[in-house]
């Protein structure tokens, strides 16, 4: 784990396990069947080149070997990507104040509309309630926004500055969330500042009525802290059974004694679950270095209390952490039911290329390895893995954000 007093914790730092690197690539253009098919896309991944430069595109995972990126948008790298109703919706998160809304006619991309966040509020991810009704929650501000799918205009906030647990602090660091029987389950992260990332409370959660756009409550539990992360995909989850699952990042690790891991919501209650707690950080495994993990990071739920992840292993980091280049992010079966771990036989990844998402009965990895970049496809139902330990499809840069159409 990186020695705070050797190392800031920088805001750039940390969201670089996320956004940013320095070194890429893999891939490249010479394979000779590309996305340029007459299949119908059915997913859309970024692609990092570099820093500043990122390519969305849309493809056919079942036919494709190689991504390129004819056709693609070019972005910034960081940019989130949301799927609602067909339509495909961007977060500027760290680098831009814009939610962007686009069409897709084949693999073409056609904006239909945008708008701003406000300056320097930076919009981390959307939660849809129907055709008409949207949320989008910004990190680096305090209100929660609303807006209109279909217009692409803010119509409303709710602020959420009492929520905000630490002294002299106005932002609880609103992160992502589910809907469930007309409320709105939204994680807090409750984090100090954008540049040390410390949380100043245990797990923390408000309960908002839909319908009226009204607080109803405000939990909180000790056991954990960091409830969701600053992104799409933000570790909320709902099961099968309407029992909520909440991700808690402890702080990404760099904080002895905060703790990540798992808390429930059953269905029908508006309380943590006293009688459940999955930790992560307590974990023992073995076939780890340092048999030590930090935090679980970008879930992606399969069904039956599944959840297939990445792990966070500090004894794969350089010191002082190198967060382009470590390779320290291990694929995963998380078990919510069991409270078991069990790893998948897939390449371990830098943090920023590390999405992943169920794919016709598969799990597709996004991975920047030191053998390639591109997409591994896991098989759950015999343990096994296409292209021994390389990508089943390969991209022109590294894949960042990967989400079904």
């Amino acid at each position: 784990m990186a020695d705070l007093k050797q190392h800031s914790l920088t805001l750039s730092a940390v969201l670089s396990l996320v956004l940013s690197a320095c070194g890429g690539g893999g891939g490249g253009g010479d394979n000779n069947t590309s996305n340029t098919t007459t299949s119908e896309p059915d997913m859309v991944i970024m692609n990092r080149i570099d820093d500043a430069t990122g390519f969305m595109v849309a493809f056919n995972g079942g036919t494709a070997s190689h991504v390129d990126n004819a056709n693609g948008v070019e972005l910034n790298p960081a940019t989130g990507i949301q799927i609602h109703n067909g339509m495909v919706y961007t977060v500027g998160s760290l680098y831009s104040d814009d939610v962007v809304k686009y069409s897709l006619n084949g693999n073409v991309f056609t904006k239909e509309g945008e708008f701003s966040t406000g300056e320097g509020a930076r919009a981390g991810s959307l939660i849809f309630v129907n055709d008409n009704k949207a949320y989008a929650v910004t990190y680096h501000s305090s209100d929660l926004l609303i807006f209109d799918p279909q217009t692409m205009t803010v119509t409303g906030a709710i602020d959420l500055s009492e929520y905000a647990l630490g002294e002299g602090d106005t932002n609880p660091n609103a992160t992502g969330g589910v809907i469930r029987d007309g409320k709105l389950y939204l994680g807090l992260a409750q984090i100090d500042t954008l540049q040390t990332f410390r949380c100043q409370a245990g797990a923390s959660l408000i309960i908002i009525d839909v319908a009226t756009d009204v607080v109803d409550k405000h939990i909180q539990d000790d056991r954990a802290c960091f409830s969701g992360t600053l992104e799409p995909n933000a570790g909320i989850i709902m099961d099968e059974l309407g029992d909520i699952y909440v991700n808690n990042y402890g702080s990404y690790g760099y904080y002895p004694g905060l703790q990540a891991g798992y808390l429930r919501i059953r269905n029908g209650a508006d309380e943590f679950d006293p009688d459940y707690y999955f930790s992560i950080t307590d974990l023992q495994l073995p076939e780890v270095p340092g048999e030590t993990v930090s935090y679980s990071y970008r879930d992606v739920y399969a069904g039956d209390g599944i959840i297939y992840s990445n792990l966070f292993v500090p004894g794969l980091t350089s010191n002082p952490p190198d967060y382009a280049n470590d390779k320290n992010y291990m694929a995963y079966k998380i078990d919510l039911y069991n409270q078991t771990v069990t790893a998948i036989d897939v390449p371990a990844t830098a943090g920023w290329s590390a999405s992943s998402v169920i794919y016709q009965e598969k799990v597709m990895y996004g991975r920047s390895t030191d053998d390639g970049a591109g997409m591994f496809m896991h098989n759950p139902s015999d343990g096994t893995m296409a292209g021994d330990q390389t990508p089943s499809i390969t991209t022109e840069g590294s894949p960042v954000w990967m989400v079904n159409l």
